[in-house]
């Protein structure tokens, strides 16, 4: 479902000015990379002259140089400044350019903006502020860009977990509408938990789940009872081809301590170790027998945003 929004598209330390990177985001195959200065560019990852992927070739100053015939697009406006075969009397015609997309850098992520429109001030990680080691990573999933985001909702434990806790099917209230983002409390319990976490009366975890309404910026919490902060996951989700999904992830943990925390947590925490996972490799099965729940409001109200951006045309 295309949105003119930002996209949360690669981490920052993954675009460099040596080798080009490919990636699809809203519906649109780009390559990014950076000039000598570090400036982050992104161009639409097509040759306009054969179409050959802009990615196979490489940087040349603040441009990118395609590798079949040599043709060099500057990287801020996507204009062809180089054609090999050209004399020096002969001007490169301005038919002959690559689409450019505006590209910004927030918190460890890259971000394009794809759509019609004024970009919006504000980037989708300007609330995640990292404090201490960070854990990132990426993956491409077998599973379409919009199921993936209903999932985060209906049943985030089928798509990533926490070290120790097992996140429960209980929502803890509505899903509420903050910030063009739909969010939903679920509880959770250490997984040294004796009761099965059906019987457990008041959850000592919560897991928040913060999918948005525009673009594929996800946010997960986990907090405890009180919502003292333990650890955040922001994960850049986007369509990818044949009907799979990107994701590129940073996080980390917080120094807060919390009661009645299992022996593997605090010993995870004290050797540094990754306090949460991304299933690289999706569970059909799993997926399947998950009932379509909070993810029903997401669908309208993602569907509402289209059909007004559609009318606004």
């Amino acid at each position: 479902m295309a949105t003119s929004s930002w996209w949360a598209s690669a981490l920052c330390e993954s675009v460099n000015n040596v080798k080009p990177l490919a990636v699809t985001c809203g519906g649109e195959e780009l390559v990014l990379f950076r000039n000598a200065e570090g400036q982050v560019f992104a161009l639409e990852d097509r040759c306009p002259h054969r179409r050959v992927p802009l990615s196979l070739g490489c940087v040349v100053g603040s441009g990118l140089q395609c590798g079949y015939h040599g043709w060099t697009f500057d990287g801020a406006s996507g204009a062809c400044t180089a054609i090999p075969n050209l004399s020096a009397s002969e001007r490169v015609p301005q038919r002959h350019a690559a689409r450019a997309f505006m590209a910004k850098e927030s918190n460890g992520f890259v971000h394009v903006w794809v759509g019609d429109g004024e970009p919006d001030a504000t980037l989708p990680s300007a609330d995640y502020a990292p404090t201490g080691r960070e854990y990132t990573g990426n993956a491409v999933v077998s599973m379409t860009h919009d199921e993936y985001l209903a999932v985060m909702l209906d049943g985030p434990n089928c798509l990533l977990g926490f070290d120790a806790v097992q996140i429960t099917d209980f929502f803890l209230g509505d899903p509420q509408l903050m910030n063009d983002r739909l969010v939903l409390d679920r509880g959770a319990v250490w997984s040294s938990q004796i009761l099965p976490s059906q019987f457990v009366a008041d959850y000592p975890l919560i897991v928040r789940t913060s999918v948005p309404l525009r673009g594929g910026t996800i946010r997960v919490d986990l907090l405890s009872q009180d919502e003292t902060p333990l650890s955040t996951l922001f994960i850049g989700a986007s369509a990818n081809r044949r009907g799979t999904t990107s994701l590129c992830w940073r996080g980390f943990q917080y120094t807060s301590s919390v009661a009645g925390a299992p022996l593997r947590w605090r010993v995870s925490r004290t050797a540094g170790r990754a306090p949460f996972r991304v299933n690289a490799t999706i569970d059909g099965s799993a997926i399947a027998a998950l009932l379509v729940a909070p993810s029903r409001d997401l669908h309208e109200l993602r569907q509402q945003i289209v059909v007004e951006q559609r009318l606004a045309v």
